[in-house]
């Protein structure tokens, strides 16, 4: 809340009016973006993973860290230890998805399949 702009102060935010500066947003990331997660000494044995691959969902609540969902394992889990891969995309680069258009009979449907 202490981020939104209001009407008492004129094109800034009431942090910026407060601090003199603008906060520092660089710790936020796109969501949906592709991340690795740093799996714990504790939690893996010694020839496994040291990462997982993951999902940036949002930002934890309760603690600092990065929200991500692991579709393999199909659990969300709370990090700081994040590194994030802006280049690739989660989907595989040779699939296409569909659009379904209602004016297409159920025999030019077949034919496209």
């Amino acid at each position: 809340m202490n981020r939104c702009t209001t009407s008492g102060v004129h094109d800034i935010t009431p942090h910026e009016k407060y601090f003199g500066k603008k906060p520092d947003l660089s710790h936020t990331r796109i969501f949906g973006a592709i991340d690795y997660m740093h799996i714990p000494d504790e939690k893996r044995q010694k020839l496994d993973l040291k990462s997982e691959k993951c999902i940036l969902i949002g930002y934890s609540l309760e603690q600092k860290g990065y929200k991500c969902y692991n579709p393999s394992t199909r659990k969300v889990r709370v990090s700081r230890d994040v590194v994030f891969d802006g280049s690739t995309s989660w989907y595989e680069p040779g699939t296409t998805t569909t659009s379904f258009d209602p004016e297409l009979t159920e025999q030019e449907i077949e034919d496209e399949d």
